[in-house]
């Protein structure tokens, strides 16, 4: 068996602080995926957005995005060739 080093999607939250305060709601999810690209759904199923950058998916949902999984995404998988 050989180990394959594969870098898995990371996930993020998009939110939006409506009343002025710290509370803050949840407009979107999304996933970066391996090649910096990027999804969102907006919670209410209204949009979906595919983007070059998870930063630009911000700017369609309006939101801020807040990230759910750590900086690397890696991942080590065991598979045969």
């Amino acid at each position: 068996m050989t180990r394959e080093h594969l870098k898995v999607p990371r996930r993020f939250a998009l939110v939006r602080y409506p009343d002025g305060d710290d509370s803050r709601v949840i407009v979107a999810w999304g996933i970066e995926l391996p090649d910096g690209s990027a999804v969102s759904v907006s919670i209410n199923d209204e949009a979906v957005a595919v983007c070059s950058r998870a930063a630009h998916c911000e700017l369609i949902h309006s939101a801020e995005l807040i990230w759910i999984d750590d900086a690397t995404g890696d991942v080590e998988l065991e598979g045969t060739p």
